[in-house]
Protein backbone atom coordinates (compact mmCIF):
# COMPACT_ATOMS: atom_id res chain seq x y z
CA UNK A 1 0.00 0.00 0.00
CA UNK A 2 1.12 3.61 -1.00
CA UNK A 3 1.19 6.26 1.37
CA UNK A 4 -2.15 8.96 1.10
CA UNK A 5 -1.35 11.88 -1.52
CA UNK A 6 -3.27 14.55 0.16
CA UNK A 7 -2.07 17.77 -1.29
CA UNK A 8 -1.32 18.12 -5.45
CA UNK A 9 1.48 20.61 -7.53
CA UNK A 10 -0.10 21.88 -10.29
CA UNK A 11 1.20 23.18 -13.67
CA UNK A 12 -0.71 23.56 -16.41
CA UNK A 13 0.42 23.34 -20.44
CA UNK A 14 2.38 26.53 -20.93
CA UNK A 15 0.64 29.26 -23.51
CA UNK A 16 -2.86 27.82 -23.20
CA UNK A 17 -4.89 30.29 -21.09
CA UNK A 18 -8.35 28.50 -22.24
CA UNK A 19 -6.81 25.78 -19.94
CA UNK A 20 -8.86 28.23 -17.05
CA UNK A 21 -11.92 26.07 -17.13
CA UNK A 22 -10.78 22.37 -17.47
CA UNK A 23 -8.33 23.41 -14.70
CA UNK A 24 -11.14 25.21 -12.17
CA UNK A 25 -13.36 21.86 -12.77
CA UNK A 26 -10.54 19.45 -11.94
CA UNK A 27 -9.55 21.55 -9.26
CA UNK A 28 -12.82 21.55 -7.77
CA UNK A 29 -13.30 17.88 -7.92
CA UNK A 30 -10.00 17.45 -5.89
CA UNK A 31 -10.67 19.95 -3.01
CA UNK A 32 -14.68 17.99 -2.86
CA UNK A 33 -12.52 14.47 -2.19
CA UNK A 34 -10.24 16.76 -0.05
CA UNK A 35 -7.03 16.72 -1.48
CA UNK A 36 -5.46 20.05 -1.52
CA UNK A 37 -4.30 22.32 -4.42
CA UNK A 38 -1.08 24.33 -4.73
CA UNK A 39 -0.84 26.17 -8.24
CA UNK A 40 2.73 26.83 -9.85
CA UNK A 41 2.98 30.64 -10.67
CA UNK A 42 3.86 30.49 -14.08
CA UNK A 43 0.37 28.71 -14.55
CA UNK A 44 -1.75 31.17 -12.34
CA UNK A 45 -0.33 34.04 -14.56
CA UNK A 46 -0.99 32.49 -17.53
CA UNK A 47 -4.95 31.56 -16.31
CA UNK A 48 -4.91 35.14 -14.41
CA UNK A 49 -5.32 33.56 -10.80
CA UNK A 50 -2.12 35.07 -9.43
CA UNK A 51 -2.72 35.80 -6.21
CA UNK A 52 -5.59 33.95 -5.97
CA UNK A 53 -5.17 30.72 -3.47
CA UNK A 54 -2.39 28.70 -3.09
CA UNK A 55 0.37 29.93 -5.59
CA UNK A 56 3.96 29.43 -5.43
CA UNK A 57 6.96 28.98 -7.36
CA UNK A 58 7.98 25.57 -8.78
CA UNK A 59 10.85 24.67 -5.98
CA UNK A 60 8.54 25.71 -3.23
CA UNK A 61 5.64 23.82 -4.89
CA UNK A 62 8.21 20.43 -5.08
CA UNK A 63 8.58 21.07 -1.24
CA UNK A 64 5.07 21.30 0.17
CA UNK A 65 3.17 18.77 -1.77
CA UNK A 66 2.88 15.32 -1.81
CA UNK A 67 3.01 14.33 -6.00
CA UNK A 68 2.73 17.09 -8.97
CA UNK A 69 0.15 17.23 -11.55
CA UNK A 70 0.47 18.46 -14.88
CA UNK A 71 -2.46 19.17 -16.80
CA UNK A 72 -2.17 19.38 -20.77
CA UNK A 73 -0.55 16.45 -23.10
CA UNK A 74 2.26 13.80 -22.90
CA UNK A 75 4.76 17.15 -23.70
CA UNK A 76 3.59 19.11 -20.24
CA UNK A 77 4.30 15.83 -18.67
CA UNK A 78 7.95 15.25 -19.88
CA UNK A 79 8.44 18.93 -19.25
CA UNK A 80 7.31 18.67 -15.48
CA UNK A 81 9.32 15.51 -14.24
CA UNK A 82 12.44 16.87 -16.37
CA UNK A 83 12.01 20.24 -13.56
CA UNK A 84 11.36 17.88 -10.95
CA UNK A 85 14.42 15.83 -11.02
CA UNK A 86 16.27 15.73 -7.73
CA UNK A 87 12.69 16.03 -5.74
CA UNK A 88 12.05 12.18 -6.15
CA UNK A 89 8.45 13.42 -6.01
CA UNK A 90 5.91 11.08 -7.70
CA UNK A 91 3.98 12.87 -10.87
CA UNK A 92 0.74 12.11 -13.00
CA UNK A 93 -0.55 13.78 -15.78
CA UNK A 94 -3.85 14.48 -16.74
CA UNK A 95 -4.71 14.36 -20.59
CA UNK A 96 -6.45 16.77 -22.36
CA UNK A 97 -3.71 16.83 -25.55
CA UNK A 98 -4.43 13.91 -28.22
CA UNK A 99 -1.86 10.82 -27.60
CA UNK A 100 -1.64 10.64 -23.71
CA UNK A 101 0.79 8.25 -23.87
CA UNK A 102 2.10 8.84 -20.38
CA UNK A 103 -0.71 10.84 -18.76
CA UNK A 104 -3.03 9.15 -16.19
CA UNK A 105 -6.44 10.25 -16.86
CA UNK A 106 -8.83 12.55 -18.38
CA UNK A 107 -10.91 15.49 -16.38
CA UNK A 108 -13.58 13.41 -15.99
CA UNK A 109 -11.59 11.03 -14.58
CA UNK A 110 -10.86 12.86 -11.38
CA UNK A 111 -13.00 12.19 -8.57
CA UNK A 112 -12.15 8.43 -8.71
CA UNK A 113 -8.67 8.89 -8.87
CA UNK A 114 -8.62 11.29 -6.17
CA UNK A 115 -10.05 8.30 -4.28
CA UNK A 116 -7.18 5.89 -5.04
CA UNK A 117 -4.76 8.76 -4.31
CA UNK A 118 -6.36 8.98 -0.89
CA UNK A 119 -6.70 5.53 0.00
CA UNK A 120 -3.19 4.94 -1.54
CA UNK A 121 -4.18 2.62 -4.01
CA UNK A 122 -2.39 3.64 -6.96
CA UNK A 123 0.45 2.32 -8.86
CA UNK A 124 3.96 4.34 -9.35
CA UNK A 125 6.03 3.59 -11.92
CA UNK A 126 9.80 3.63 -12.39
CA UNK A 127 10.40 4.86 -15.72
CA UNK A 128 14.63 5.06 -16.21
CA UNK A 129 16.31 8.67 -17.55
CA UNK A 130 19.57 10.14 -19.06
CA UNK A 131 21.94 12.23 -17.76
CA UNK A 132 23.55 14.48 -19.79
CA UNK A 133 27.22 16.47 -19.24
CA UNK A 134 27.88 18.88 -21.99
CA UNK A 135 31.33 19.66 -21.75
CA UNK A 136 32.84 23.15 -23.58
CA UNK A 137 35.58 25.18 -23.54
CA UNK A 138 34.22 27.38 -21.17
CA UNK A 139 32.31 24.84 -18.91
CA UNK A 140 30.02 22.45 -18.48
CA UNK A 141 26.35 21.93 -17.91
CA UNK A 142 23.83 18.85 -17.16
CA UNK A 143 20.24 18.13 -18.18
CA UNK A 144 17.91 15.49 -17.73
CA UNK A 145 15.54 13.73 -20.51
CA UNK A 146 12.92 11.25 -20.15
CA UNK A 147 12.02 10.18 -23.78
CA UNK A 148 15.76 10.84 -26.22
CA UNK A 149 18.55 13.76 -26.50
CA UNK A 150 18.58 14.52 -30.50
CA UNK A 151 22.40 15.05 -31.44
CA UNK A 152 21.39 16.91 -34.78
CA UNK A 153 22.77 19.02 -37.57
CA UNK A 154 22.09 22.79 -37.27
CA UNK A 155 21.90 23.16 -41.06
CA UNK A 156 19.04 21.85 -43.20
CA UNK A 157 21.38 20.77 -45.53
CA UNK A 158 24.52 18.34 -45.51
CA UNK A 159 24.66 15.67 -42.47
CA UNK A 160 26.38 15.76 -39.36
CA UNK A 161 29.26 13.28 -38.58
CA UNK A 162 28.92 12.22 -35.00
CA UNK A 163 31.92 10.49 -33.45
CA UNK A 164 30.31 7.72 -30.79
CA UNK A 165 32.56 6.15 -27.44
CA UNK A 166 31.15 3.62 -25.26
CA UNK A 167 33.56 3.75 -21.77
CA UNK A 168 35.27 5.86 -23.77
CA UNK A 169 36.22 3.34 -26.51
CA UNK A 170 35.57 4.54 -30.16
CA UNK A 171 32.92 2.53 -31.80
CA UNK A 172 31.20 4.13 -34.41
CA UNK A 173 31.27 7.20 -36.65
CA UNK A 174 27.61 8.19 -37.99
CA UNK A 175 27.29 10.24 -40.53
CA UNK A 176 23.59 10.96 -40.98
CA UNK A 177 21.13 13.65 -39.94
CA UNK A 178 21.06 13.05 -36.59
CA UNK A 179 20.75 10.35 -33.61
CA UNK A 180 18.62 9.62 -31.01
CA UNK A 181 19.96 8.44 -27.50
CA UNK A 182 16.62 7.33 -26.07
CA UNK A 183 15.11 5.42 -23.39
CA UNK A 184 12.67 2.66 -23.15
CA UNK A 185 9.88 4.83 -22.41
CA UNK A 186 11.04 7.16 -25.17
CA UNK A 187 11.48 4.06 -28.00
CA UNK A 188 7.74 4.81 -28.64
CA UNK A 189 8.24 8.48 -29.49
CA UNK A 190 10.37 10.17 -31.99
CA UNK A 191 12.30 6.58 -31.64
CA UNK A 192 9.67 4.69 -33.56
CA UNK A 193 9.90 7.81 -36.35
CA UNK A 194 13.38 6.83 -37.19
CA UNK A 195 12.86 3.35 -37.16
CA UNK A 196 14.14 2.30 -33.95
CA UNK A 197 12.64 -0.71 -31.74
CA UNK A 198 9.95 -0.42 -29.14
CA UNK A 199 11.12 -1.47 -26.00
CA UNK A 200 9.42 -2.47 -22.75
CA UNK A 201 9.70 1.11 -20.68
CA UNK A 202 10.78 -0.36 -17.61
CA UNK A 203 13.60 -1.91 -18.91
CA UNK A 204 16.81 -0.57 -18.12
CA UNK A 205 18.93 0.48 -21.44
CA UNK A 206 20.03 3.20 -24.06
CA UNK A 207 18.44 2.99 -27.26
CA UNK A 208 20.66 4.21 -30.32
CA UNK A 209 18.99 4.68 -33.42
CA UNK A 210 20.86 7.03 -36.31
CA UNK A 211 18.09 8.91 -38.81
CA UNK A 212 18.37 8.49 -41.78
CA UNK A 213 21.96 7.51 -42.17
CA UNK A 214 24.38 8.09 -45.16
CA UNK A 215 25.04 4.29 -44.42
CA UNK A 216 22.55 1.32 -44.18
CA UNK A 217 24.81 -0.53 -41.84
CA UNK A 218 24.12 2.34 -39.22
CA UNK A 219 21.62 0.16 -37.37
CA UNK A 220 19.95 1.05 -34.51
CA UNK A 221 21.09 -0.40 -31.15
CA UNK A 222 20.14 -1.31 -27.91
CA UNK A 223 22.29 -0.90 -24.72
CA UNK A 224 21.96 -1.83 -21.15
CA UNK A 225 22.32 1.46 -18.62
CA UNK A 226 25.75 0.41 -17.56
CA UNK A 227 27.41 2.21 -20.44
CA UNK A 228 28.64 5.72 -20.24
CA UNK A 229 28.41 7.34 -23.73
CA UNK A 230 30.37 10.30 -25.09
CA UNK A 231 30.17 12.12 -28.27
CA UNK A 232 31.70 14.47 -30.37
CA UNK A 233 30.55 16.45 -33.52
CA UNK A 234 32.09 17.52 -37.01
CA UNK A 235 30.31 20.68 -36.94
CA UNK A 236 28.55 23.03 -34.90
CA UNK A 237 24.98 20.94 -34.51
CA UNK A 238 22.39 21.44 -32.04
CA UNK A 239 21.04 19.20 -28.44
CA UNK A 240 17.21 18.53 -28.76
CA UNK A 241 16.06 17.20 -25.00
CA UNK A 242 12.62 15.54 -25.05
CA UNK A 243 11.63 17.35 -28.15
CA UNK A 244 11.59 20.47 -26.44
CA UNK A 245 14.71 22.13 -25.37
CA UNK A 246 17.24 23.39 -27.70
CA UNK A 247 20.63 23.49 -26.90
CA UNK A 248 23.86 24.58 -28.99
CA UNK A 249 26.62 22.08 -29.53
CA UNK A 250 30.10 22.93 -31.00
CA UNK A 251 32.80 20.72 -32.61
CA UNK A 252 35.08 21.30 -29.38
CA UNK A 253 32.32 20.39 -27.51
CA UNK A 254 32.43 16.73 -25.53
CA UNK A 255 28.73 15.00 -24.55
CA UNK A 256 28.69 12.36 -22.13
CA UNK A 257 25.33 10.41 -21.58
CA UNK A 258 24.67 8.07 -18.93
CA UNK A 259 21.81 6.19 -16.67
CA UNK A 260 20.57 9.39 -14.36
CA UNK A 261 20.41 8.30 -10.95
CA UNK A 262 17.65 9.01 -10.04
CA UNK A 263 13.74 7.44 -12.13
CA UNK A 264 11.09 8.88 -12.64
CA UNK A 265 8.18 8.37 -10.59
CA UNK A 266 4.90 8.15 -12.38
CA UNK A 267 1.68 7.38 -10.72
CA UNK A 268 -0.59 5.32 -12.99
CA UNK A 269 -4.23 3.40 -12.18
CA UNK A 270 -3.26 -0.06 -11.16
CA UNK A 271 -5.55 -1.71 -13.85
CA UNK A 272 -3.44 0.47 -16.25
CA UNK A 273 -2.29 -1.85 -18.95
CA UNK A 274 0.98 -0.62 -21.27
CA UNK A 275 0.09 -3.29 -23.96
CA UNK A 276 -3.39 -2.31 -23.71
CA UNK A 277 -2.24 1.47 -24.68
CA UNK A 278 -0.17 0.26 -27.10
CA UNK A 279 -2.63 -1.36 -28.80
CA UNK A 280 -5.27 1.81 -28.09
CA UNK A 281 -2.88 4.41 -29.44
CA UNK A 282 -0.87 2.66 -32.30
CA UNK A 283 -4.20 0.84 -33.90
CA UNK A 284 -2.46 -2.14 -33.32
CA UNK A 285 -4.51 -5.95 -34.30
CA UNK A 286 -7.24 -3.75 -36.03
CA UNK A 287 -8.25 -5.42 -39.38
Amino acid sequence: MNPPILSLGALLRPATPGLKATFLQIQQAFLDEGIQIVLENSSAEMIGLSGVGLCVDFESMCQKVDALMSVGGDGTLLSALRRAYGYMIPSFGINTGHLGFLTAIGPDEVAAFAQMLLKGEYAINEHMMLEARLQTPTGERYFYALNEILISKKKLSGMIHIKARIDKELFNVYHADGLIVGTPTGSTAYNISAGGSVVYPFCKNILLTPISPHSLTQRPMVLNDEFALAFSIGSDGVLVIDGQEIIEMGQNDNLVITAARHCAKLIQKPSRSYFGVLKSKFKWGEE
